[in-house]
């Protein structure tokens, strides 16, 4: 089933990356919370910050980045938050000590990976479009002069 809205979101750099970036949100979360309340073992711990995590976050972000380019804001979005949730979440603090080292890395990486595979000229043209459109520039130019009288007069 083909949804409208998730065109739009596809289509657009800062829907996607709003997008990820709350993707990235619940599925970090929801690793810890995973970890910490429902199987607390050391074996899942090593599971899901070991490889789930690190493999999840970096397609993620490979797969945003090489659709529309490197963002520099989404980066910086996902390191504060990360260092925001470790301050103030106590949880998230004793689970994995160095979480803001493994997303810093995950998010540099997988952003990194993703801007070398775009498809540069399609990204030009979308950053393009959105600056015509936001100028205003995007409607097609239409002559003042009607051309079928300027060729019956040349003639």
């Amino acid at each position: 089933m083909y949804v409208k809205g998730f065109d739009k979101i596809r289509q657009s750099e800062r829907l996607s990356a709003a997008a990820v970036f709350l993707l990235w949100l619940v599925f970090g979360s929801g690793l810890v919370l995973l970890v910490d309340k429902v199987i607390p073992s050391i074996l899942t711990l090593m599971l899901a910050f070991g490889f789930i995590y690190p493999a999840g976050c970096l397609v993620m972000f490979f797969r945003l980045c090489k659709r529309h380019g490197v963002m520099w804001y989404f980066p910086a979005a996902v390191i504060t938050a990360n260092v925001i949730m470790y301050a103030a979440w106590g949880t998230y603090r004793a689970i994995i000590p160095n979480m803001i080292v493994l997303t810093v890395l995950c998010v540099l990486f997988g952003c990194g990976l993703g801007g070398c595979f775009a498809d540069k000229e399609s990204v030009r043209a979308y950053r393009e479009n959105r600056r015509l459109k936001k100028l205003g520039e995007d409607k097609p130019y239409s002559s003042i002069i009607d051309d079928k009288e300027v060729r019956k007069n040349k003639k």
